[in-house]
Parts: structure tokens; C-alpha cells; sequence
């Protein structure tokens, strides 16, 4: 599969596939405009998956990243694409109980 960027919930994603030799497929996904300047992402595996199957694994990072307990609490000068554009400018929106609405 060849490489390629998708927004989802506002947030910018590389995603590539790396075929190890003789391995099942592993998939990096890039946060082109996430937290650390854009270095975050993460990687998933194990079985090969559909460009849709890797957008859903991106759509559920992002909002799941959030939530409350979220891994976003690990990056409190970050504010994601959906909640800059509903007006907060710092992490705020986690202290005014705004929720993902999906």
C-alpha cells in the first residue's frame, strides 16, 4: 500500500505501511499536526489492514486522546483541531467539561 495523508476530526495523519520481510504488515500513523511538533503517532500491526480499517484505528487515537484519563492529559499545551475550533486556545477545554461528541 502506498503511503498517504487523510484529516480526520481536524488532525492531519501520515500513514504508512512497513512490510518486514517474511513478517505480517505493520502500519505507522504519523500526526502530522499533533503534539511534540508534529513528531507523535503511533504504530499498529499484526494483521493486514484496509486504508478505512487504518483511518478508523486514526479516528478512535484522536478521540480518544481527549478524554478524560486520555493521553492528551500527558501534553497540556496541546489543544486538538475540533476544540480550537469551538473557540479554546489552551487545554481549558478539559477543565469546562467539554466532551467529544464523536
Amino acid at each position: 500500500m502506498e503511503a498517504f495523508e487523510v484529516t480526520v476530526l481536524g488532525e492531519r495523519w501520515r500513514i504508512a505501511e512497513r512490510e518486514p520481510m517474511g513478517a505480517t504488515p505493520a502500519y505507522d500513523l504519523d500526526w502530522l499536526d499533533g503534539p511534540a511538533d508534529g513528531t507523535y503517532g503511533f504504530a499498529v500491526g499484526g494483521a493486514p489492514l484496509t486504508p478505512e480499517q487504518l483511518i478508523a484505528e486514526a479516528t478512535a487515537f484522536v478521540e480518544g486522546f481527549s478524554e478524560a484519563g486520555g493521553i492528551g492529559e500527558d501534553f497540556p499545551g496541546f489543544v486538538p483541531a475540533r476544540f480550537r475550533d469551538a473557540g479554546f486556545r489552551d487545554a481549558g477545554f478539559r477543565d469546562a467539561g467539554f466532551r467529544d461528541a464523536g
